[in-house]
């Protein structure tokens, strides 16, 4: 993914939503989230190349959500382009492990630097975290309210989508607030996932400065809302395409 937005703790009936856009080569092979034949407690999308996924959520009443970005390689460390294993794997294993605390210890800076640059979010109802291995290993616990993450550090300001990105979704803060119902939020989600004007410099007409992106070979390939209860469970809406084109159904979390 290139774009994750979370609602930490912003609605009382729904602690965690998470908004996201999936922006991949269009050569590289996918499925569409659905229940995992091997983990039939995550409901996740599937890389077929590597095996992986880049965004998945537990539905056995854990209620949590993992999502998995590739950091900026020149932000960083020199070589944290692709590793050894597929980040996308990580996700998975963030999915199975008992609690956050698992997967905070078992990412240690050597398991960490296996990978390439990556921002891996986990989060449940009451608590979110961002783990990245850009110098190391690094945890962001993050707060109340909005937090966007895109290819650097959470909420940051080198980042040029992010301010337009931040506004975006800010501006639904008050109805997820609100509690308005998933049916209802999930048109507007759609608006501000499938923005093209994402860019707060009206100077950068760079395609990969917008929300949804669009190129002859690369973009927004699909975009995921989830909504987690307070009892922790689940609802998963999902585009099957960019989402100014493609419209959100919700995933059947059981086969």
């Amino acid at each position: 993914m290139c774009t994750l937005a979370v609602y930490n703790r912003v609605s009382a009936a729904y602690p965690l939503v998470v908004a996201a856009n999936r922006d991949e080569f269009f050569g590289r092979p996918a499925l569409a989230p659905a229940p995992l034949p091997d983990r039939p407690c995550v409901v996740a999308g599937l890389d077929v190349q590597a095996g992986g996924t880049w965004l998945g959520a537990r539905v056995d009443g854990v209620g949590r959500v993992v999502g998995l970005l590739n950091r900026r390689p020149d932000a960083d460390r020199p070589g944290s382009g692709p590793g050894e294993l597929s980040r996308g794997l990580l996700c998975l294993d963030a999915l199975d492990a008992p609690s956050i605390d698992c997967v905070l210890k078992t990412l240690d800076t050597r398991e960490a630097a296996r990978y390439g640059g990556f921002n891996l979010f986990v989060a449940e109802p009451g608590r979110a975290v961002v783990v990245d291995n850009g110098g190391g290993v690094r945890v962001t616990e993050l707060g109340e309210g909005l937090s966007v993450l895109t290819n650097l550090d959470v909420n940051d300001p080198r980042c040029p989508r992010l301010a337009g990105a931040t506004a975006a979704f800010a501006g639904l803060g008050p109805r997820v607030a609100a509690e308005e119902g998933p049916e209802t939020l999930i048109a507007a989600f759609a608006i501000v996932l499938g923005d093209h004007k994402g860019s707060a410099d009206t100077g950068d007409s760079s395609p990969l400065s917008r929300i949804c992106v669009h190129t002859p070979i690369y973009g927004t390939r699909s975009s995921s809302v989830i909504f987690v209860a307070r009892d922790g469970n689940v609802r998963y809406f999902h585009a099957d395409g960019p989402p100014c084109e493609a419209g959100f159904e919700e995933v059947l979390l059981s086969r």
